[in-house]
């Protein structure tokens, strides 16, 4: 034994040996792996057999630096030669961070965050640091590529992101896109919390919420060949609810919120007409027809009827047989639950209820309406929502039908969509869309962890949208076809919640976000107010920005920190080479006065209007490079109304140049036109204060019911060693077919028309080092009614000016000018006035610390002569001073 006690010792001493020769650092350095990789894989607390000393006194050190700093309990503190360091911050590279696996991920900081864990109180999770926008500008992009393969993911507050413009199409969305692209496939996902993104920053801390609305969508594109495209595409916003397992229902119809999920006691239905301007053809409502069928948790089912439990009937004309809501009048079918038709009948309480469906035997022209105890807005009153409408205008009950449909709180909007692209197949382009809306909403029962779905109505639960684009180029000829149809449900748009689950149904500036958003004008700014984007676009003038510097090509002259209300064409000096807006020419193919390049609404941006179904043909030649013709068709109707838009056109465009005689344009269109779609617009009124004012609703003066069109064109510019000249005519003419006694029931002339006449020219020349501009301008205009008014105006001004510019030292100028202005409104004598402008100003450019610095000093006097009036005498005296880069 002895032998054997002296060989172990012997190992022991052999094994500690080395071992006690290097400092053991337990796992703060990573442990080294087969392979030589280091691994910072947490392994918990360990026990330093080092430092295991059974002493009495207290450790003054953690037991992992014992091999570093040793017993060292009455060490002094001098710091005469070795000089005090103040502590260093031990996050100041960050903290750790492992993943799922337990992994060590880095020693950094945390910038973004977004999770969800169900079931759980407070189970949406969004942080975003303060990092995220001063470090990254609110962008945070990670990628990889290999080969043919590469992706991207992209976290941001502001992505610009169109997945189809029918399906998902947003100038800017908070959150994530994760793309992937090869020679032959590509895919995108997209996801955010829409209720609660995060914006730019969550301030560090995370922003927990238990009801959240969810966005998930994606594309995906195949190329067959080298001449088609395929995909696919879905977009689903749901409402969420944590405190359900995540494994309930179905995620894509959305839970119901914790706000949502209460025990109903009351439920209407209202019937409308469709068309109310016509006063008649109504709902058509058969009470005997119609019933209500109440399923139970249970299972068990029970038609009203049957248990003689009956709405409360109010409103409606009484016709034989049936109800009808004609013009403005409603029918409103009240069920109460708590009434004493139901408590003492029905085989369950309302707590038990599952599901309440409605069968209505319905004709006419009708709407459907709905609402409950529960869909109420921020004021707690009921907010109606739309189930569904008739087609056309039916007026003879010829359309009668049974409609059916489930009550429920909206929970998710869902498209599906697939596009089809192909490329020069025998010469021939063509695009086609097909998508498929889907709005759920589900019945609260506070009893059950599952609720049950529906959308739209019986046998129509989804509402389509279509398009097709063909075209073909073979110089000279071309040839271009579009059919579309948008049903009036189709639905792109989403309720989102508060966090405690609270949503106002009317309120859509707060508590609706747009799929597809409203831009008319195509910048970096939605037109609308909604939840994602409070602040709105102010300033929304399609087409009238050609240099997208986000300001009025109208008043070019305004900024944000400098403002100008004064639009140029009507801006002293500034007028002479700006006209108003009623002398564009263009396209106008829903005729209501307005070129459509330069319309706004308040519609999302699809490619075609919704309720419009229809198709556009048209082909032409190119005569010349300079001279182009065609013809064209376009047939238009609403789906729910018996409008349409027929019309007949040909068009001649002319654009040439030639060095000795200037520049000609001349646009032709003539067109037969049946056109009673009013299409209502908000446009920015030109004699409105551009910059602060506000858009105003245009209607459509339906000048093009039954009529003849003809829209014309002719211009003329010419410069030549300082001289300029432009000469320009339009006219537009509407002439009615309609007879006497129709136009005298709609309040419309027999000929409606637009006729201007612009001149102007200016000559500069140079006398020693004087600049000398004399300048002339003349504007006719004759005109039944225009794209911003119906009044009748005939008026000429005339504007004469002279301009000088000469140099004081070497980068000072001095500017002069004088502009006469001569107003005869041949119509209001009244309105007649003259004026005379004068104005002067120092100018000067110079360098100062790096920027150019433009100093101007000047004073403009304008005075007014209004006939018959007091003359009017406006002075500016001004003193300004711009830093530039250039």
């Amino acid at each position: 034994m002895t032998r054997l006690a002296l060989s172990c010792l012997l190992v022991l001493v052999v094994i500690s040996g080395p071992a006690s020769a290097q400092e053991d650092y337990g796992t703060r350095i990573g442990q080294v792996q087969r392979g030589g990789d280091v691994s910072f894989h947490p392994t918990g607390p360990g026990v330093l057999h080092g430092a295991l000393d059974p002493a009495v006194r207290r450790w003054f050190v953690p037991q992992e630096l014992f091999n570093e700093y040793r017993w060292r309990q009455w060490e002094y503190s001098n710091y005469a030669r070795d000089h005090y360091k103040r502590y260093v911050n031990v996050l100041l590279e960050g903290d750790y961070y492992y993943d799922l696996y337990g992994n060590f991920v880095t020693k950094g900081w945390l910038i973004f965050n977004n999770s969800q864990s169900q079931p759980s109180q407070f189970g949406s999770s969004v942080l975003k640091s303060g990092r995220f926008g001063q470090w990254f500008s609110g962008v945070l992009i990670s990628g990889d590529s290999k080969g043919e393969h590469h992706y991207a993911l992209t976290m941001s507050d502001k992505i610009r992101t169109t997945l189809t413009p029918m399906t998902f199409s947003k100038p800017q969305w908070d959150g994530v896109q994760f793309d992937y692209a090869a020679d032959k496939y590509h895919g995108t996902v997209i996801y955010s919390r829409l209720s609660r993104p995060g914006g730019i920053s969550t301030s560090d801390q995370q922003s927990l919420v238990t009801n959240a609305t969810s966005l998930v969508g994606g594309r995906f594109t195949v190329d067959v060949g080298d001449f088609a495209t395929l995909g696919f595409t879905t977009v689903n916003s749901h409402q969420s609810n944590t405190l359900i397992d995540g494994f309930t229902g179905n995620p894509i119809s959305g839970e119901l919120t914790v706000s949502q999920n209460k025990t109903l006691s009351v439920i209407e239905v209202v019937l409308r007409d469709d068309s109310p301007e016509d006063g008649i053809g109504g709902a058509a409502f058969f009470p005997a027809g119609s019933d209500i069928i109440v399923t139970y948790t249970d299972g068990s089912v029970e038609r009203g009827k049957e248990i003689r439990f009956e709405p409360v009937i109010e409103g409606g004309f009484v016709r034989e047989g049936f109800l009808s809501a004609d013009g403005t009048e409603e029918i409103r079918l009240l069920y109460d639950f708590d009434s004493p038709a139901f408590v003492n009948r029905a085989s369950g309480s309302k707590e038990e209820i599952s599901k309440v469906e409605f069968r209505y035997i319905l004709g006419n022209d009708y709407q459907v309406w709905m609402t409950s105890d529960n869909q109420l807005n921020q004021s707690d009153d009921s907010v109606l929502l739309l189930v569904s409408q008739a087609d056309g205008n039916v007026q003879d009950n010829t359309n009668l039908r049974l409609v059916s449909f489930e009550y429920g709180l909206p929970t998710a909007t869902q498209i599906w969509g697939t596009t089809l692209e192909l490329k020069e197949v025998f010469g021939f382009d063509f695009y086609g869309e097909y998508d498929l809306s889907y709005s759920y909403r589900k019945y609260p029962n506070v009893v059950t962890s599952t609720h049950k779905s529906a959308s739209g109505i019986g046998g129509d639960r989804a509402a389509e949208a279509w398009m097709m684009n063909l075209s073909r180029n073979q110089y000279p000829w071309f040839v271009f076809g579009e059919a579309y149809s948008m049903d009036p449900r189709y639905n792109t748009s989403t309720f989102t919640t508060q966090g405690d689950g609270f949503i106002d149904y009317e309120d859509s500036r707060i508590h609706i976000v747009e799929l597809v958003d409203d831009n008319d004008d195509q910048d970096q700014i939605p037109d609308l107010v909604r939840k994602d984007w409070q602040a709105g676009d102010r300033t929304v003038y399609p087409g009238w920005d050609e240099n997208n510097d986000f300001i009025s090509d109208f008043n070019q002259n305004d900024n944000r920190f400098l403002s100008n209300n004064i639009p140029d064409y009507d801006e002293p000096f500034l007028r002479h080479n700006v006209d108003r807006p009623e002398f564009l020419y263009g396209i106008d193919l829903n005729n209501n006065f307005w070129i459509d390049r330069f319309e706004n609404d308040e519609e999302p941006d699809y490619p075609y209007r919704k309720d419009h179904r229809g198709f556009n043909i048209y082909g032409g030649l190119n005569v010349t490079p300079d001279i182009r013709a065609s013809i064209g068709v376009l047939r238009e109707d609403l789906i729910s109304a018996d409008q349409k838009n027929h019309t007949n056109y040909a068009m001649l465009t002319v654009d040439r140049d030639l060095a000795s005689w200037g520049r000609f344009r001349v646009f032709e269109m003539m067109k037969d036109v049946k056109d009673d779609i009013p299409n209502e617009l908000l446009q920015w009124l030109p004699n409105a204060n551009i910059r602060t004012g506000e858009s105003t609703k245009i209607e459509d003066p339906l000048v093009g019911r039954d009529a003849f069109v003809n829209s014309l064109w002719l211009g003329h510019e010419y410069d030549y060693r300082g001289l300029k000249t432009e000469n320009f005519l339009k006219w537009d003419l509407f002439e009615s077919r309609l007879d006497a006694a129709e136009r005298d029931l709609l309040d419309q002339l027999n000929t409606n028309y637009f006729f201007g006449i612009v001149n102007r020219v200016s000559y500069t020349f140079e006398v020693g080092l004087i600049d000398i501009e004399p300048r002339w301008k003349s504007v006719f205009r004759h005109q039944t009614l225009d794209a911003v008014s119906s009044d009748k105006k005939r008026s000429l001004t005339q504007l004469g000016g002279l301009l000088m510019s000469f140099p004081l030292l070497t980068s000072t100028r001095m500017q002069a000018g004088v502009e006469m202005t001569f107003h005869n409104d041949m119509r209001r004598n009244s309105d007649d006035f003259s004026g005379v402008v004068g104005a002067a100003q120092f100018s000067n450019l110079s360098a100062y610390q790096g920027y150019a610095i433009t100093t101007q000093v000047g004073v403009k006097i304008d005075r007014r002569n209004p006939k018959g009036g007091d003359s009017v005498t406006v002075t500016q005296t001004f003193i300004t001073a711009y830093a530039g880069l250039e």
